[in-house]
């Protein structure tokens, strides 16, 4: 079974709404006496020929066959709409629209369903308040009784009941698109090249964090296999392509890939090899420059024996969304993803739920680096042709958003997937059939705006070392607000980080001596990594020479800290993030305390009682964190110097009215 397998689903998908739309036209062909019976033979046997051919998807047979059913009688709005659907499936919907709105001039009532037609094709040319008031207008129409219109059957009914519940999305994917249509208009849009593209297809980029080194999936030929590609860019363009090889590369299909922003760990999509569960599984790789090497299945339970593909994986190498069919969906392929549990193994997989996917088909997802915009491929959300991309992004309440189109320049008439953004957070690539290309699938670039990027990140690449020989050493590092890590064998660690903030670290390694610093992380392009490097001092050093020959004095007690510690609480009303107008007062007094101090960094830990589902308690003391925070960056602390975090419901013996609180810790500066 290919990857792509999810293609066919959506082919089957549009033959079932074809056919549905066809029993409909031929109920319009009903009034017919006034032709003779010989012209009336004429215009049926036209009509249905042009059926036959819509099926067959011949849409310009089916175009000319209407026609000459038209010729025959001039009234027949069911070749009328049957023209109008062949140059909507053929993507041409200001062509289609000629014909729908023709219908309704003649005829308002001819049929409900053709308003709920002209809102769509008016959405797929970017005509958003047009297409609200068709939607509108097909809402409003409900009223009047069925039977009042010329198409009214069983067929059109239960169409009818699926478009209702259609239809609030329909109109919310409007508004959204009409609010964001300014910047979407700016983006600018490229062909990659020749170098890249050919007749065949291309999809499925993405590229190292120097953008220098491109790998996509490319098919050599129609029948071909799917194989991982590599092209480097080299005096200004990019060099003649060449696949990766084996044990990558093999008879079967290899699929979309992407690499941890480390530069060491490729997740990919396998097929039909051994020890792949289902259709297609998703495996690692470890990476060494281009070359793509220790080919494994993943350890854990993201794998079924049903299609898994298209992972993206989270900034820091923990977290990973992909595409599959498995149960427990909501129809067709869903996007999905799995944590990386401290055992090394990936837990069961969590759906994305129904804001994301729909009762058809969602692929390609791709996380942007802060974890908080997720952009994917769909065909169930309201679209501009074949397959779109969307983006979502996660609000202050941990929850997604409703999907936004990313508009007219990346979406078109055809098919776009495969989304991917540079590591700058910049360029977007992505793959399109669009007329214009080389041929089949293409890869195009992006440049986008900043409405549609995500918040700067840092790649911070860290070394441990011996102060001595400076050889790496693998040790525990602890971290103030996140969890603390093992660095590898030769002493590394990374870490993705907002720009602009800070990182406390702390190790305590029984031959060393403690060690307890703070960096500040920069905004960074991430074309190499943010260099950090943390030398410990052997416990057993010997002190240094004296100048003098004098008695060396006793030495003075270690100090256990450099740093004066602050705290204060603020407790919340039951479901409430609002902080207390009796209250303030006794904050703005801590905030004044510390107004003139040297601060190091400021925690703001919210936290939430145990009544209500653990998600929404753990959006609840993010909100209130969030609250503090912002209450503090009003009255001048620096942002750099804060980290929150929300830690949900607390079950302790205390009454629940004091779990609703956050912890707020100051640390200046002696």
């Amino acid at each position: 079974m290919k990857e792509t397998l999810p293609i066919i689903l959506i082919v089957r998908c549009m033959q079932k709404v074809s056919l549905f739309w066809l029993l409909i036209f031929i109920l319009g062909i009903t009034p017919v006496s006034s032709l003779a019976q010989e012209d009336v033979g004429r215009a049926i046997t036209f009509y249905q020929a042009g059926e036959i051919a819509l099926l067959k998807k011949n849409y310009n047979k089916a175009i000319k066959l209407f026609e000459k059913a038209l010729k025959v009688k001039p009234d027949l709005r069911a070749a009328q709409r049957g023209i109008g659907l062949s140059h909507a499936l053929e993507n041409r919907y200001k062509l289609a629209l000629n014909q729908y709105l023709n219908i309704l001039e003649k005829d308002p009532r001819f049929s409900r369903v053709l308003y709920y037609q002209v809102a769509e094709a008016y959405y797929r040319i970017g005509d958003y308040a047009t297409a609200i008031f068709y939607f509108d207008k097909f809402d409003q129409l409900q009223v009047v009784p069925l039977v009042e219109f010329t198409v009214n059957g069983e067929k059109e009914q239960a169409l009818e009941v699926e478009l209702l519940s259609r239809l609030p999305s329909a109109i919310e994917a409007c508004q959204v698109s009409q609010d964001s249509s300014t910047f979407q208009n700016e983006v600018q849009v490229y062909n990659m090249g020749n170098t890249i593209n050919s007749r065949f297809d291309e999809y499925f980029p993405f590229l190292s964090n120097d953008q220098r080194m491109l790998f996509y999936t490319k098919r050599r030929g129609f029948r071909e296999d799917e194989n991982l590609y590599v092209s480097h860019y080299e005096n200004n363009k990019w060099r003649k392509t060449r696949p990766v090889g084996e044990p990558f590369n093999s008879d079967e299909n290899e699929g979309m890939s992407t690499m941890v922003r480390d530069g060491r760990k490729m997740f990919f999509t396998a097929c039909n090899r051994d020890s792949v569960m289902g259709p297609c599984d998703i495996w690692e790789a470890r990476v060494r420059g281009d070359v793509v090497e220790a080919v494994n299945p993943l350890n854990g339970t993201s794998n079924s024996d049903k299609w898994e593909s298209q992972a993206s994986i989270s900034c820091d190498g923990r977290t990973l969304y992909f595409a599959s069919n498995r149960a427990g969906g909501y129809g067709g392929s869903d996007i999905w993803f799995s944590r990386l549990t401290t055992d090394g193994y990936w837990s069961d997989p969590i759906n994305m739920g129904p804001t994301v996917n729909t009762e058809k088909d969602e692929e390609s997802p791709f996380i942007t680096n802060d974890g908080r915009t997720l952009y994917f491929c769909s065909v169930g959300h309201l679209g501009r042709g074949d397959q779109d991309i969307f983006m979502s992004r996660k609000d202050g309440a941990g929850q997604w958003t409703n999907p936004l189109n990313l508009g007219p320049k990346v979406n078109t008439a055809y098919r776009e997937l495969g989304f991917f953004l540079s590591a700058d957070g910049r360029t977007g690539y992505f793959a399109s059939d669009r007329p214009g290309g080389y041929g089949g699938m293409d890869i195009y670039v992006v440049e986008l705006t900043e409405a549609l990027t995500s918040d700067p990140m840092t790649f911070v690449e860290a070394y441990v070392k011996d102060s001595i020989t400076q050889e790496g050493i693998e040790v525990r590092v602890q971290f103030t607000g996140r969890e603390s890590l093992r660095t590898e064998k030769d002493g590394r660690f990374f870490l993705c980080l907002p720009a602009n903030s800070f990182l406390p670290i702390g190790i305590d390694e029984r031959t060393y001596r403690p060690y307890d610093q703070q960096f500040d992380i920069p905004e960074w392009d991430n074309k190499t990594f943010y260099p950090l490097t943390i030398n410990l001092v052997p416990v057993n050093l010997p002190a240094p020479p004296q100048e003098n020959k004098l008695p060396k004095p006793d030495p003075e007690p270690r100090k256990i800290s450099l740093t004066k510690r602050y705290f204060h609480t603020i407790f919340f009303q039951f479901d409430s993030d609002e902080v207390n107008y009796d209250d303030i007062p006794a904050l703005q007094d801590f905030v004044d305390r510390i107004q003139d101090k040297d601060i190091i960094r400021v925690e703001i830990n919210g936290y939430a009682d145990d009544i209500g589902e653990d998600q929404y308690n753990l959006a609840l003391s993010e909100q209130r964190a969030k609250k503090i925070a912002l209450f503090l960056m009003e009255r001048g602390v620096p942002v750099s110097r804060i980290a929150m975090k929300g830690y949900g419901e607390i079950r302790d013996d205390r009454p629940n009215e004091q779990n609703r609180r956050v912890e707020l810790k100051v640390f200046t500066k002696e």
